[in-house]
């Protein structure tokens, strides 16, 4: 069947259901766009209630369209998880299902790649077949797929801030309004509840701190370095006894019992819950911290956002704990481990949502994520061995053992990205703790970096230990993803290329990644493309065969590591020749293809950045004067068509221009 005739014509076109909306209009736009480029066919889109079918198949129909439910074809999402979806053949059409609207957007990506050869590296970088002499067959699909994890963010100001671009890399995207349900993509399943929630959302310093001072320590709220933290114990204890006054041991003298929340949650009495805000969660908060937390936490949160899955538990950006005599007493008891301080109280919640989600809410995926995260980044566990010597991790007390609907969302911000996360020797803290949470959860996430934040112009060799993270958060179970890159501007070191990689794997691990690299520096760079892989391969053995053996430098996300000692004058000499070489590879485009050049020539720019860097910090003496005003001016001005704002997360580039113009002074 043709889908495309070899004379420009088309008996197809796009059908939607009778009850459509905004993310299968898209689904459809996205067809109709890479067709037309394709074949320069421009395929209608049409909807069941205004077309009269009839016995007419020659349909792309995506969603629960007549002919879809015809067919019999189920997508469920036991079947297909959240993200899935199925492409099928049924008499001439091709159904396009899944159970969210996502999953047909995922549906109608993957529809194009095999029918017209389409892959999205980027926004300016897209690749479609040439049908347009030879015009188009329609292929024959059986065809079924879904996601290895459940939710995917590769991060960077890139993706967060174009929609378009997250979806396109099969990212789940988060900015999908949640007072529109109807119209609404599923999108990320993460709720409005961010990293630092509990002290700054939940039971808000800002609101009961004043009345309420032992509920926190740490404080004021403004920078991350003094943002508050709960007090966990408080936080667990005064799910029975909300008085905190304690004799020397820390025991509770007097506890004053609130038995009226207790008692009515136990008899599944949830009236309290319809009481006012006003009333009920006040600055005064005279039902304690728990009640309050679990009131502020279903109605302001779970109950709004019906389209969510994950509620972050989320500690404030800081190593601040708790030194309270209660702390400190259950320190005592669980061996020093803050994080089981932590886990006991979110098992608690847990089961308070969890009893409310089955009376409530019996059909929704409800999980609270707890942030295993600096000063509770270590499990609250034991390593041991078994009879046969191998290593094991044991909980230390039973009560640490995360409830089923917790997802522990690990950040290894402590940790080296020259190496694989399990790797013992460079990396025993992660390897420990990624040991020990797997022995006492079901669930995880990770929140892992992609970038060196006091150092952002320089490649960070995330690409070292990349394939081998992500592999091993799928054999470990792991259900959410999040990449964190540079979240302010763009264009950092090979940010393109790792957002398509990074992107592809977690949707299916099982694939090449020097592949899908090579696959990406081709498409991105053309012709310059063998010199930046050079480039890649050059960096990669300077890191591990002089930074690592000489300095033991093994890229911490959070060190700065651009200077002299670490890239001497050979390695700056090395690289200037492979992008000399590479600006050479793309020269004759400047004739033949200007808008080709002209993409190629920024992106090399862009990648020149560090370079050029290297070049106005360190080696000055071996330019004229001369050539450092035109290098400086060269700088400048890659800088502002690339829109790189700073050398770190708190920006300064304008003064690091000015500092190079003073050396020439």
């Amino acid at each position: 069947t043709w889908l495309v005739k070899p004379d420009g014509t088309t008996d197809y076109a796009i059908l939607l259901p009778e009850q459509t909306n905004e993310p299968l209009n898209y689904a459809a736009n996205e067809i109709v766009l890479r067709m037309q480029e394709a074949t320069g066919v421009t395929f209608n889109i049409v909807k069941e209630s205004t077309t009269d079918i009839g016995d007419n198949t020659k349909f792309i129909s995506l969603g629960a369209t007549s002919i879809a439910e015809e067919s019999g074809i189920t997508y469920t999402r036991e079947d297909l998880t959240r993200n899935g979806f199925r492409i099928m053949s049924y008499k001439d059409a091709i159904l396009i299902l899944a159970p969210t609207l996502d999953g047909i957007q995922y549906g109608a990506y993957r529809f194009l790649e095999e029918q017209i050869d389409y892959m999205y590296y980027a926004p300016t970088e897209v690749r479609v077949g040439d049908y347009r002499e030879t015009g188009l067959k329609l292929k024959s699909f059986n065809y079924e797929d879904w996601p290895d994890f459940l939710n995917r963010v590769v991060f960077n100001y890139d993706t967060n801030t174009d929609n378009e671009n997250a979806l396109r890399l099969y990212n789940n995207v988060s900015s999908y309004s949640v007072d529109d349900q109807a119209n609404a993509r599923e999108g990320s399943w993460w709720a409005s509840l961010h990293d630092q929630s509990l002290a700054l959302q939940i039971v808000d310093y800002n609101k009961y701190n004043a009345k309420n001072p032992s509920w926190y320590i740490g404080g004021p709220v403004g920078q991350a370095a003094t943002n508050p933290q709960i007090c966990y114990t408080q936080a667990l204890y005064s799910r029975e006894a909300w008085t905190r006054e304690l004799d020397a041991s820390g025991e509770f003298v007097n506890p004053e019992t609130f038995e009226d929340e207790l008692a009515m949650f136990n008899a599944g009495d949830w009236s309290w819950l319809d009481v006012p805000e006003d009333e009920y969660a006040s600055a005064d908060a005279p039902h304690g911290m728990f009640w309050t937390f679990m009131y502020n936490l279903i109605n302001n949160y779970i109950k709004v956002e019906t389209n969510k899955s994950l509620f972050q538990l989320g500690m404030s950006d800081n190593s601040t704990f708790c030194s309270c005599p209660v702390c400190q007493r259950d320190l005592a008891k669980f061996g020093g481990s803050r994080s089981a301080l932590a886990f006991r109280f979110a098992n608690a919640v847990a089961d308070v949502v969890e009893a409310w989600r089955q009376k409530f809410a019996p059909e929704r995926e409800i999980y609270l994520t707890m942030f295993a995260y600096l000063s509770i980044v270590d499990p609250p566990t034991e390593k041991t061995t078994d009879k046969d010597g191998n290593p094991i991790w044991v909980p230390i007390d039973p009560s640490v053992v995360a409830r089923d609907n917790i997802v522990v969302r690990y950040a290894p911000i402590q940790d080296y990205y020259l190496f694989p996360l399990l790797d013992e020797e460079n990396n025993p803290a992660s390897y420990n703790a990624m040991n020990g949470w797997k022995a006492i959860a079901k669930n995880f996430a990770v929140w892992d970096y992609r970038i060196a934040f006091g150092d952002m112009l320089g490649p960070f060799p995330q690409w070292m230990s990349n394939y081998d993270n992500i592999k091993a958060y799928y054999d470990y179970g792991f259900i959410d993803v999040f990449h964190q890159g540079c979240r302010t501007f763009g264009n950092t070191a090979f940010v393109t290329v790792d957002n398509y990689v990074r992107s592809r794997l977690l949707w299916n691990v099982n694939q090449e990644y020097e592949a899908l690299m090579h696959d990406a520096i081709t498409a991105y760079y053309g012709e310059a493309g063998p010199m930046m892989e050079e480039y890649l391969e050059y960096t990669t053995l300077h890191y591990m065969n002089f930074m690592n053996k000489e300095f033991n430098w093994k890229a911490h996300s959070h060190q700065s590591y651009i200077n002299a000692q670490n890239f001497p004058r050979g390695y700056v000499l090395n690289v200037e020749d492979i992008f000399e070489r590479a600006y050479e590879a793309i020269e004759a485009k400047k004739a033949t293809d200007p808008e080709r050049y002209k993409k190629l020539k920024f992106r090399l720019d862009a990648e020149s950045v560090s370079l050029r860097y290297l070049q106005l910090s360190f080696y000055t003496n071996f330019y004229t004067k001369e050539e450092l005003v035109v290098m400086i001016d060269e700088f400048e001005r890659i800088i502002g068509e690339t829109k790189i704002l700073g050398i770190n997360t708190f920006g300064g580039i304008e003064g690091i221009i000015a500092g190079f113009r003073n050396k020439v002074v």
